[in-house]
């Protein structure tokens, strides 16, 4: 037990330094953007059934980026975020739409042909 007393006291510093920077002006949009890269680099990497919904965390993340390089100044990372917005949108529309629209539209084709 005293192991793991010792793990949290040795990371006593580092709590307190994370606990002042979410006090920060935008601290909550960098951790929301950070962890919805992150999730949708994931889900992407994992290539499961859900992984299309990368996308979406993808797009999140660029909104909250977007939010973070204006409130800061940051023009070009403002830029960046615009590049990484439009890939998120391909993305979706890609890897989302698309395939929902195909499905509604065999569906539709089965439905007329009595299949």
């Amino acid at each position: 037990m005293s192991h793991w007393l010792d793990l949290f006291e040795a990371a006593q510093p580092w709590l307190t330094k994370a606990m002042q920077y979410l006090g920060r002006p935008f601290a909550v949009i960098e951790l929301f953007a950070t962890a919805c890269g992150l999730f949708g680099s994931l889900l992407l990497a994992l290539k499961g059934r859900q992984a299309p919904l990368g996308w979406l965390f993808f797009a999140a993340s660029n909104i909250g980026w977007l939010s973070f390089a204006n409130g800061h100044g940051h023009q070009f990372m403002f830029v960046q975020q615009i590049g990484f917005s439009i890939t998120s949108l391909v993305g979706i529309y890609t890897w989302i739409i698309v395939p929902a629209v195909d499905h509604h539209y065999e569906q539709l084709v089965r439905k007329a042909i009595g299949l």
